[in-house]
């Protein structure tokens, strides 16, 4: 008796699997199946899976499976990352306002993004995706325009030319560039 006739409890000598033709392409013969359903599967169609080969439709993740972030913690992650923003940034101006600009700023610079970045991922319970990585580059650019637009408004009052001079003075284009590296550090930590 042979060892297929033995598995399927049968005495012939046919294997247990055959060439089937796939499921989603007629022409194309396979011995592969779906693991789920059991569907007939060509290369094209095979998804694979942490538990075998699956066909497309039973592969989809259910949507109770899909992680999200919820309304109490996407509001929180905004008000820790502009609270983060806003403490980092005017620690940042009153260190450049007492001491001046020397090189080790820029690091310190650098650093905000990975402090609000991680304030964010904190806030938002580690969640990592769009929404938080947005919230972190937009926090950490308001650590670097918030305090000088401040600054000027306590000291002019506001207008629109007070907004111009307070993210123009004293934040020239490399500041900007640094900003902008700052806020890609907080979006790289929460993508």
């Amino acid at each position: 008796m042979s060892d297929e006739a033995r598995l399927d409890g049968s005495e012939d000598d046919e294997p247990l699997t055959q060439e089937q033709p796939c499921a989603n392409h007629p022409r194309r013969m396979t011995l592969v199946t779906c693991n789920a359903c059991g569907k007939p599967l060509c290369p094209d169609c095979m998804v694979f899976s942490a538990v075998g080969i699956k066909c497309r439709e039973c592969a989809r993740t259910p949507r109770s499976a899909i992680v999200t972030l919820k309304h109490g913690r996407l509001a929180r992650a905004v008000a820790v990352g502009l609270g983060a923003g806003t403490a980092v940034g005017l620690a940042y101006y009153y260190v450049l306002g007492a001491i001046g600009f020397f090189f080790l700023l820029y690091f310190i610079a650098l650093g905000i993004g990975y402090v609000v970045g991680e304030a964010v991922s904190w806030a938002s319970g580690h969640y990592r995706g769009l929404q938080t990585a947005v919230i972190a580059a937009l926090s950490t650019l308001w650590a670097f325009v918030f305090p000088p637009v401040l600054s000027v408004f306590l000291n002019t009052g506001f207008s629109w030319s007070a907004v111009v001079f307070g993210l123009s003075h004293r934040t020239g284009v490399i500041n900007w560039i640094v900003m902008l590296v700052a806020g890609y550090f907080a979006w790289h930590r929460n993508r």
